[in-house]
Formats: structure tokens, C-alpha cells, sequence
């Protein structure tokens, strides 16, 4: 019933307009997410070993992959632009002097625009499904691949279910602290946009696995650090943006 949450989340008044400007260009956003989720959305091969009996298993991840990735980048595209802009819009129009005197603690405030924000994307309940499906199908395939890796495929069944999760916290807290930060909303989305597409490119599998294999590890250890480093990366970027969200807000209390 917060009434920040509420109009964040489109129920009531005017929420911010760089959202609705981008979701009418949702369809082209939603084709680039599939060609993309179709480059980044497989399994790491090396989880099967060379086992082709696993080739069925395979073949079952490849699906929810795809489409768990694609949701993933649709999301983490559109993040930013319902979170960047709703700070520095209040700032620049003077409202948010107007909403630090009610009774909401700033937190509260500064929760309900995340998440206010962030409901107006209905995709929620099929990423939830998707990253359990994921996360259910890479630990069986773990389990299969004997007792040794048992443990491992467990852990990387939870680092499946949870990354798409923080990735997409990363761009939303990516761009509300750049909208604390920045002078105008379209400074705060250039910046955040900005931080987005560089973890993307530094903080992936691809580069977990490759930078493990150079280094010589024994041979599950790139599959376990590709799949759980970039989790984990994310992860701790995303603890360090609250405190730092966190930090903005008490200045101003």
C-alpha cells in the first residue's frame, strides 16, 4: 500500500516516461533478447565430460537456457530505465525535499522505487520457473556425473537459480545509484547502461572458465568457478550498491 510504490509501479500519477519510450520499442528490445539468449543461453558443454549419454540432458537445458537468457537480458536492458530516472527526476523537479518529510523512513523510500519500479515488468512468475527448471536440471546433471562431482553439481544448480536474479538486481541498483550520483536522468541511464554492458563483457562464464583453464586447474574446477564466479561477482557488486545507495540516504537524513 506505499504510495511511492504504488505510482513507481504505474497505479497512480506519472511515473517516470523513459520506460514507457523504451517498452514501445519492447518488440525489438524482446527479438534482440532472443538472438542474444541464443549466443549466451547453452550449458557449458564441459559439465558433460565427454559422457554422450548426457547428450539427452543436454538437450533438455538447452531450452530453459535459452529462454531463462533471454529473459535475463530483456530484463537487465529495461531495469535501468525504470530505476535511473526516478531519483534524479525528483531532485531536478524539487519533489523530493517533498517526500522527506513523511512519515516513510528514506529506506522505505528508496525500496519502494526499486521495487515499485520494477514490478511493472510481468515477467516474474516465468523467470522464477525458468531459473528453478535451470537450476533443478544443471544439479541432476551434477548428481550424474558421479560422487566427486555430486557436491558441485549441487552448488552449481544454486548459482544457476540464482544468477539471473542478481544480474538483474545489478541494473536496477546500477541504476538507482547512478541516479543518486548523476546530474540529470539522462546522465544516471548513460551511466548505469554504461556499468551494465561492461560487467556483461568482464564478469561472465566464459571468461571464469577460460581465465581457470589458462591457469592449469584440475578439470571440474573450471566448470564449478564458471558457474558459480559470476554469481557471486555480481553478488557482492550488488551488496556494495545498497551500501552505497544506503550511505546517500542517511547523508540526507
Amino acid at each position: 500500500q506505499n504510495p511511492v510504490y504504488q505510482r513507481e509501479k504505474g497505479a497512480w500519477g506519472t511515473p517516470n516516461p523513459f520506460y514507457e519510450r523504451l517498452s514501445r520499442m519492447s518488440p525489438f528490445v524482446v527479438m534482440g533478447a532472443i538472438v542474444l539468449g541464443g549466443c549466451f543461453g547453452f550449458n557449458n558443454p564441459a559439465l558433460f565430460g565427454g559422457n554422450d549419454e548426457l547428450a539427452v540432458v543436454y538437450c533438455l537445458l538447452c531450452l530453459p537456457g535459452f529462454l531463462l537468457s533471454s529473459l535475463t537480458l530483456y530484463a537487465t536492458f529495461m531495469a535501468p530505465a525504470l530505476t535511473a530516472p526516478s531519483i534524479s527526476m525528483e531532485l531536478n523537479r524539487g519533489t523530493w525535499d517533498m517526500l522527506r518529510p513523511t512519515p516513510q523512513p528514506l529506506h522505505t523510500l528508496m525500496l519502494a522505487k526499486l521495487f515499485g519500479g520494477l514490478a511493472r515488468m510481468r515477467i516474474w512468475l516465468v523467470l522464477l520457473g525458468l531459473s528453478l527448471l535451470q537450476g533443478l536440471a544443471t544439479a541432476v546433471l551434477g548428481l550424474a556425473g558421479g560422487p566427486n562431482f555430486a557436491l558441485w553439481g549441487v552448488l552449481i544448480g544454486l548459482m544457476a537459480i540464482l544468477k539471473p536474479w542478481v544480474e538483474i538486481l545489478f541494473a536496477a541498483l546500477a541504476g538507482l545509484y547512478a541516479a543518486t550520483r548523476a546530474s540529470s536522468e539522462r546522465a544516471a541511464l548513460v551511466g548505469s547502461y554504461a556499468a551494465v554492458v561492461l560487467m556483461k563483457l568482464f564478469v561472465n562464464t566464459a571468461v571464469f572458465g577460460g581465465v581457470t583453464t589458462a591457469l592449469g586447474a584440475e578439470e571440474f574446477v573450471p566448470v564449478v568457478v564458471a558457474a558459480a564466479g559470476p554469481t557471486l561477482v555480481y553478488l557482492l557488486v550488488d551488496l556494495s550498491l545498497i551500501a552505497g545507495i544506503g550511505r546517500w540516504a542517511a547523508n540526507l537524513a
